[in-house]
């Protein structure tokens, strides 16, 4: 997210008591390296490039001849390569006096975003005596860390996306009233015209699932693929935007409704165990953080998958608690998550993460409450977007 910064990063390497940082791309297999150094995507890469950056002095930049000029916008001293003896020669005279140096790795890729160095290379480097860690907490430190500004920007955001979606409950509430057909893709389009009018962006379209649909976590409604919403019928809304700007940062929100005036015990027996699970996890980070202690990504999810799976569902929550959120939506920092990889990563003041613990009943219905979470620079931990979501919305009442 912010632009290279040499000082930053020696002082992240001098704090965590790693000798360098190593980063290493072939034909922009390395996107966390590229974002970095600030590469473009759309380079022409061809050619294998090293860039080490020791925690005291200057950098050394290792790039084939043919492609020299990709690093000249960085500072250090460049060493050109033209073939395989010269590559390696090169690696090991800027290794020298080095013992720990992290690159893009982890351990038995147990965090598969960070491990974007093939195994090849990694045992290229460690044959010169060196020992390799995950630079996933130095990306967190680096590239996750939002800016006062981009706070600032994210908040109304944020807060528009919960009016969002309580103007969708009203525009289906108002079609069902009067009769009208309605369909899930209305409704995204409703809210994609929401975002315009705010001057927001979206990578795609919003969520809309109703009944069995909303037991889809990834379920996408479209004009050809939609089901007509009714009354009577449970609705699943989940919606994500950012400022119309390459450098704002997401907000993404989800809420759960029933088009009717009283909301049916089997829905509401299902959100309180959601909703106990979304809880807990807040909760955790929250007095974690008030009592000075790190926290890491798997910590979460084993909080809230607690919960859910002493409910006896289990086997329904079937995705992590939550994702970091940085100019990606997906972001580079740590993910809530000791369910698809164990997540060891520490969570950082001044990054985000959403909190989405979610129970899906597939052919039936299925319930997720997302919240995103901000922690300030002074560690105070922050639900944005305003009052989360406390019972299942009865849309007609």
């Amino acid at each position: 997210m912010p632009k290279f910064n040499l000082g930053k990063i020696q002082s992240i390497l001098n704090q965590m008591g790693i000798d360098a940082w190593l980063f290493y791309d072939f034909r922009g297999s390395n996107d966390l390296a590229l974002s970095i150094l600030d590469i473009s995507k759309d380079s022409h890469l061809t050619r294998r490039f090293f860039y080490l950056i020791p925690k005291i002095g200057d950098p050394v930049k290792i790039i084939n001849g043919i492609e020299a000029f990709h690093l000249d916008h960085l500072p250090g001293k460049k060493l050109t390569y033209s073939n395989h003896i010269s590559l390696s020669q090169h690696i090991s005279d800027s290794l020298k006096g080095l013992k720990k140096i992290s690159m893009e790795y982890s351990p038995k890729n147990a965090i598969p975003y960070v491990s974007k160095v093939d195994a090849g290379t990694i045992e290229q480097i460690k044959s010169y005596g060196v020992e390799i860690i995950s630079s996933g907490d130095l990306i967190s430190m680096f590239n996750a860390v939002w800016t006062k500004e981009q706070y600032e920007e994210n908040k109304p955001v944020a807060k528009a996306l919960t009016d969002i979606v309580d103007l969708s409950f009203s525009f289906i509430e108002e079609n069902i009233s009067f009769k009208k057909e309605l369909t899930e893709y209305d409704v995204q389009k409703f809210i994609m015209n929401e975002f315009g009018k705010r001057n927001y962006f979206t990578d795609y379209p919003p969520i809309v699932g109703v009944n069995e649909n909303s037991a889809n976590p990834h379920y996408e409604p479209s004009e050809i693929i939609n089901k007509p919403i009714r009354e009577n019928d449970f609705v699943l809304i989940d919606l994500w935007a950012k400022v119309n700007k390459v450098n704002g940062v997401w907000a993404d929100i989800t809420w759960v409704g029933f088009v009717g005036d009283k909301v049916p015990e089997k829905y509401n027996k299902v959100f309180d165990v959601v909703a106990a699970a979304r809880d807990k996890a807040f909760n955790l980070v929250s007095s974690q953080f008030n009592e000075g202690k790190e926290i890491r990504g798997y910590e979460v999810d084993d909080a809230a998958r607690e919960v859910i799976v002493n409910a006896g569902y289990g086997d329904y929550f079937i995705h992590r608690t939550g994702h970091s959120i940085t100019t990606d939506l997906h972001g580079s920092g740590a993910h809530m998550d000791n369910f698809e990889t164990k997540d060891e990563r520490l969570l950082l003041p001044s990054t985000s993460f959403s909190i989405e613990p979610g129970i899906y009943l597939t052919g039936d219905f299925g319930i997720r409450s997302e919240i995103d979470v901000y922690i300030s620079e002074d560690g105070n931990v922050i639900a944005t977007g305003g009052e989360r979501q406390k019972e299942v919305i009865a849309i007609m009442k």
